[in-house]
């Protein structure tokens, strides 16, 4: 998982500090690890990211299911569950 650090910075010069932002390479780690989760290949497919996707609604960033692929309520927790795992491994 993430093996960097992650420290909040100040905003630039006129940059509205209450948007949602998140580094590229943050974003690329937690989607090679989104890719390599085995949970998540049953459920998904191979590549995972083919069937998620990343939505933007007002000052919030998600990763939701992207409806690719038909999934019931177990795997919904089984995803949110480990995409929550993730994101946590690759913040702190």
């Amino acid at each position: 998982m993430g093996d960097r650090e992650v420290k909040p910075t100040a905003p630039p010069a006129g940059i509205n500090p209450d948007r949602v932002g998140i580094w590229m390479d943050v974003l690329d780690n937690i989607i090679s690890d989104l890719n390599d989760n085995p949970e998540l290949q049953k459920i998904f497919g191979v590549p995972v990211s083919r069937a998620i996707v990343v939505v933007a609604d007002s000052n919030d960033l998600r990763i939701e299911d992207g409806g690719r692929v038909p999934i019931n309520d177990a795997q919904q927790q089984t995803f949110l569950k480990v995409l929550d795992e993730v994101i946590r491994a690759n913040s702190v």
